[in-house]
């Protein structure tokens, strides 16, 4: 209860205080509010009035609570359990609203007139069983009736659940007033009024939005005839659902009872009162017959009607006003058997379900030049156009419909097909089979744009293809199978690919659309061809390696020759057969590995560097985490282990040795100076000078380096001693601490020696690591570059 309500509250109770007590007279508004929950438009005021007069005893108000036959005029409000009998002269049609439950409701009002004066009667849900029984000039009694204020002010009786509407002989009705129901032919109506008219529906509009100050009106216009003439007949607001509810369409006939006419520049029209009817039967009208357009003559012509199928379809597009308020639009291509033509749909009717192939007639719009294309014409619907999808037709025109083959899914192999001209639009069905992440780019004329490429396949073929800006934001991944509709083909390196920008249209096929179309794996296997790591050779495409991670490189930065920033990182991994380097760029280095994650990569860029192999993660590459299933088959990080390291005593490693696990003792290790200066543009070492550090390769003054950590330690066993390095990320793993930290105690302590306490408490230490060897010219000995830290004891 708001403050507001209990402030009305107290006010009314005073009325009645001295009849019950403020708790009780609380609890009886809380009953009658409970028992009105389905009535949608009953106020407050209403709902208070009623516990009022539970106990109220004022003057010159005769209540009635007989359930006995009172005269309209004699009515007060809040009077109950009443019967009123007499002549029923309207029934509206029934409207549908949600209760404050969430259930939905009914509602119909009848106007019902005695000898001494009229009466509007609100009927809901539970008296809907009634509608079917009466009809207007009957004589009815209804019985258990309340009296109410309506919403406009006037005295109304509404019905209860156990309520009932009885006809009653005419007899009874002498003393009545007449009802005479006079039918007007369309070219009468010549004065505003109501009116009642017998028509035929030679046109449904499409549904209207009018936005007016705060609040959305809604429209449907619908044409009508009689044999005199035609006129425009408009629903308004709910009344609008009377299309679906009554199930209105074109060659129905139906009476209008109580239609209103209105008069602008000189025309007038019709318009549904909120007591009038509309009754749908089979009345004795002349038939309708209707002109169709043939699309092949397209020229500039108004009030145009159309049929044809459905070729092609464009995702809506959403624009601003000038008013501010938001627009939609959206093409479709329309083909009859003379011809195609672009049809633009605004607003509601671009929200219309359609699919290619459904056959359609659009009435009621124009033909225009189409300057966008320049040679050709489009069909603009325009205000009040009608769109109805699969319409009756006869046979002849079906048939010819029926026949319109380009609606066809091509293939890829076709697509492909560089003897073909690029530029065709066409529709695909295939599986992701590679898929990049969105990349952002700045046109020429200065707005944001993003792509990203796909690799589509079918039985036939792979496809790249570009998705651009906001059909760049898919959410099918890997292995989903995706339609794309009005795809473009363009002359990629050698190749055709596909383009899918604004005008295409990204659906999920339908099951019968896929049922022949291979799985995922089977598409992989069949593009992939599955490689060991010894295997590997220079400049091989379409490799498909299964390897586990062995060691996680740090993320670098660098600056690109057009000033941006870009990021690298190298990641090990190995199968049984050997290690392979694998360089992830730009966003591809924050995906997270850990130690001996399965891994699957597919068509990486295969270089040599050094007479070694190196992988790339390139734009066509695609490197994913394994399914379990997958994972299940590949040998394990040990068993990988065991059979690429081999265990070598110190005084057996010869310069040549890589990948080879070595343990002994820390016999000394340098913790003087383990961090140094490195260009954050080119990577090489600078030494800081009396004007700071400048690079030597750069030729810039460097205000903030990067840093490099590097630890030498001696390793000695039973045979020997061997000095081994530790970098970057197996120096922090050796000292566990990372490189920045160590700057933040550097720049505390000013020391740069202060860590030298604790990584000399590693002397005596155990350790195993994974190292290759290296002669050095300088000190003419072997030296170990640690590449893996297994364990430290």
């Amino acid at each position: 209860m708001t403050s507001e309500n209990e402030e009305y509250y107290k006010d009314r109770y005073q009325e009645v205080k001295d009849k019950v007590e403020y708790k009780d007279f609380l609890n009886d508004i809380e009953e009658i509010t409970l028992e009105n929950s389905d009535s949608p438009f009953i106020t407050t005021e209403q709902i208070v009035n009623m516990a009022v007069e539970k106990y109220s005893d004022r003057k010159n108000v005769q209540q009635t609570h007989t359930n006995q036959v009172q005269d309209i005029s004699s009515l007060v409000e809040g009077n109950g359990n009443i019967s009123i009998q007499g002549r029923l002269l309207s029934i509206s049609n029934i409207k549908t609203f949600t209760t404050k439950k969430g259930r939905e409701g009914k509602v119909a009002n009848l106007t019902v007139e005695d000898s001494t004066g009229k009466i509007r009667v609100v009927m809901w849900t539970d008296n809907m069983k009634y509608m079917s029984r009466i009809k207007e000039g009957d004589i009815v009694k209804i019985n258990n009736l309340e009296v109410r204020k309506g919403y406009t002010g006037d005295l109304e009786v509404q019905m209860r659940n156990n309520s009932s509407i009885q006809v009653m002989p005419e007899e009874l009705g002498e003393d009545l007033p007449k009802y005479e129901e006079t039918i007007t032919n369309l070219e009468d109506i010549v004065e505003e009024g109501e009116y009642n008219v017998i028509v035929r529906i030679t046109k449904v509009a499409t549904l209207r939005e009018i936005q007016k100050e705060d609040r959305t009106l809604k429209i449907i216009t619908i044409n009508v005839m009689d044999a005199t003439g035609d006129m425009e007949f408009t629903l308004w607001n709910n009344d609008t659902d009377l299309v679906e509810t009554l199930e209105l369409k074109e060659n129905d006939t139906i009476k209008i009872i109580k239609a209103r006419a209105q008069e602008r520049n000189g025309v007038f029209s019709l318009s549904n009162s909120w007591n009038g009817r509309i009754v749908k039967d089979d009345y004795d009208l002349p038939e309708f017959k209707q002109e169709i357009f043939k699309i092949g003559n397209a020229t500039e012509k108004e009030n145009v009607t159309i049929m044809g199928v459905l070729t092609k379809i464009y995702d809506t597009i959403v624009f601003q006003k000038n008013d501010g308020s938001e627009g939609k639009v959206r093409s479709i291509e329309v083909t009859d058997d003379t011809g195609s033509i672009r049809v633009t749909l605004w607003n509601k009717e671009t929200e219309i379900a359609m699919n290619k192939g459904d056959f359609i007639k659009i009435e009621g719009g124009n033909i225009e030049f189409d300057d966008y294309s320049g040679d050709s014409y489009r069909y603009n619907t325009g205000w009040n156009a009608a769109i109805v999808l699969n319409p009756e037709m006869d046979d002849e025109l079906k048939e010819k419909l029926s026949e319109i083959d380009n609606l066809e899914i091509t293939k890829i192999k076709d697509v492909l097909d560089v003897d073909l001209d690029e530029g065709r639009e066409v529709d695909v069905i295939g599986r992701i089979l590679a898929m990049n992440d969105i990349r952002e780019f700045q046109r020429v004329d200065g707005t944001e744009g993003q792509v990203r490429s796909i690799d589509l396949a079918d039985e036939t073929g792979v496809v790249r293809t570009s998705l651009w800006d906001d059909k760049a934001d898919i959410n099918q991944g890997l292995g989903d199978a995706i339609k794309i509709e009005n795809a473009r083909t363009r002359l990629g390196q050698g190749t055709m690919e596909l383009s899918v920008g604004k005008s295409s249209r990204i659906t999920i096929p339908e099951e019968d659309e896929i049922e022949d179309l291979p799985s995922y794996q089977t598409l992989e296997q069949e593009r992939y061809n599955d490689r060991t790591v010894s295997q590997l050779e220079e400049n091989e495409q379409n490799v498909k390696l299964r390897v586990r991670v062995i060691n996680l490189g740090q993320v670098n930065t660098f600056s690109r020759s057009d000033g941006r920033e870009g990021k690298v990182r190298a990641i090990y991994v190995a199968d049984e057969t050997g290690e392979v380097q694998v360089s992830l760029w730009d966003d591809d280095t924050n995906v997270d590995f850990s130690d001996g994650a399965a891994l699957i990569i597919e068509n990486p860029t295969v270089q040599s560097q050094n007479n070694r192999i190196r992988l790339s993660i390139s734009g066509g590459s695609n490197l994913r985490k394994a399914r379990p299933e997958e994972a299940e088959l590949m040998p394990t990080l040990r068993e990988i282990e065991s059979q690429l390291y081999v265990e070598k005593l110190i005084e057996d490693i010869e310069d040549d040795d890589s990948h080879i696990k070595v343990r002994g003792v820390i016999e000394e290790i340098n913790g003087e100076k383990i961090l140094y200066a490195m260009c954050p543009n080119c990577n090489t070492r600078i030494v800081q000078s009396e004007e700071g550090y400048i690079c030597d390769s750069c030729g810039e003054k460097i205000e903030e380096p990067n840093y490099l950590m590097i630890i030498q330690a001696t390793l000695q066993d039973e045979t020997g001693t061997i000095s081994a390095t530790f970098f970057r990320d197996q120096a922090e793993k050796l000292i566990d601490t990372t490189t920045d930290e160590v700057i933040d105690i550097f720049k505390q302590t000013g020391d740069e020696s202060s860590m030298a306490g604790k990584i000399e408490d590693l002397i005596g230490h155990e350790i195993t690591l994974i190292a290759d060897a290296q002669y050095n010219d300088y000190n003419e000995d072997v030296r170990l570059n640690v590449r893996k830290i297994v364990i430290i004891v």
